[in-house]
């Protein structure tokens, strides 16, 4: 059931996996920018949403904090995100309030604290990101000739070759997506996903 909010706030949900099995809440615009952009880094292995977080405070009351999102790195490591406006972040009563909280984070909790807003967003990255999620649906014919592909590509090839060798158009493209989103593929710029867009064969894990 998706929560509805305010009229001036942002409320909805992600389904993060290709069978539609999983599905995230998020409370504003840059927290669902956010969180797409996360899913697709090849660096992270989950994200978990609105993760709490508590402590004693001075007067030996429990305090409460929940994180926007806790992120599983493939590394192992675990990085609380405290996603807020770029105007709120500059106000110094928020910025003294995040940096106490962040100070009170044990490393059993997460091994970085970083806090998120719409500014560090890089259009390119959430551009190719919402693409990545809009067709992770599977294509068995399609994402088949699409691997085929992958083990003889060497060095970069066009995307739009990738697709003409596979030979089912729109499909393919879709599928040389897919390959994308699971870094079997890279993108050789940090430009668009397009069909003349240069791609190679992920060059590290």
């Amino acid at each position: 059931k998706t929560a509805v909010g305010a009229r001036e706030h942002q409320s909805g949900q992600i389904t993060m996996d290709p069978d539609e099995g999983y599905t995230m809440g998020y409370d504003s615009n840059t927290e669902m920018k956010w969180k797409l952009v996360l899913l697709a880094r090849p660096g992270v292995a989950w994200i978990e949403s609105q993760v709490l977080f508590q402590w004693l405070d001075v007067d030996g009351e429990i305090a409460k904090h929940f994180f926007d999102f806790r992120v599983l790195m493939a590394d192992g490591k675990r990085v609380a995100i405290m996603v807020k406006s770029e105007y709120r972040r500059n106000q110094s009563k928020v910025q003294d309030e995040l940096a106490e909280i962040a100070a009170r984070v044990p490393r059993s909790f997460a091994d970085q604290v970083v806090v998120m807003t719409e500014r560090d967003i890089d259009p390119v990255e959430y551009f190719n990101a919402e693409m990545m999620h809009e067709m992770r649906r599977p294509d068995p014919d399609a994402d088949a000739g699409a691997r085929r592909l992958h083990g003889e590509i060497v060095g970069a090839v066009r995307i739009q070759d990738l697709v003409d060798a596979i030979g089912l158009g729109p499909r393919g493209f879709r599928a040389v997506v897919r390959l994308l989103r699971s870094h079997e593929l890279e993108l050789t710029l940090n430009v668009r996903i397009t069909h003349e867009a240069y791609v190679r064969r992920r060059m590290s894990k």
